[in-house]
């Protein structure tokens, strides 16, 4: 899904750091839909939201090491990354569809 949205956003117009910093601006507001979502439902427990605390915890980094990266990276490695990343994604969805049906 990240994949997707990248691309979406570099469709868009958007390239290097700006990509990145969108992403996590629209990752932020998603997670908290979908917090809110599952509050009203009664699902968000306290073990689920530690949880998830843990996991953002753990990836808020990354953001920032990706910004260096793209930073340093020409945009034109950068795009291809980001295609190949795409391309892979959706060639393991397929395989993963044909596993299941053979």
């Amino acid at each position: 899904m990240i994949a997707i949205k990248f691309s979406d956003l570099m469709a868009a117009g958007l390239t290097g750091a700006a990509v990145i910093a969108t992403d996590a601006a629209l990752s932020v507001v998603i997670g908290l839909v979908r917090l809110a979502v599952f509050g009203v439902a009664g699902v968000a427990t306290a073990k689920v939201l530690a949880v998830a605390t843990l996991i953002g915890a753990v990836a808020l980094p990354g953001a920032f090491l990706a910004r260096l990266i793209v930073e340093r990276l020409p945009i034109h490695v950068y795009t291809a990354m980001l295609d190949t990343v795409v391309v892979v994604g959706g060639a393991v969805m397929i395989v993963g569809a044909v596993g299941r049906m053979v």
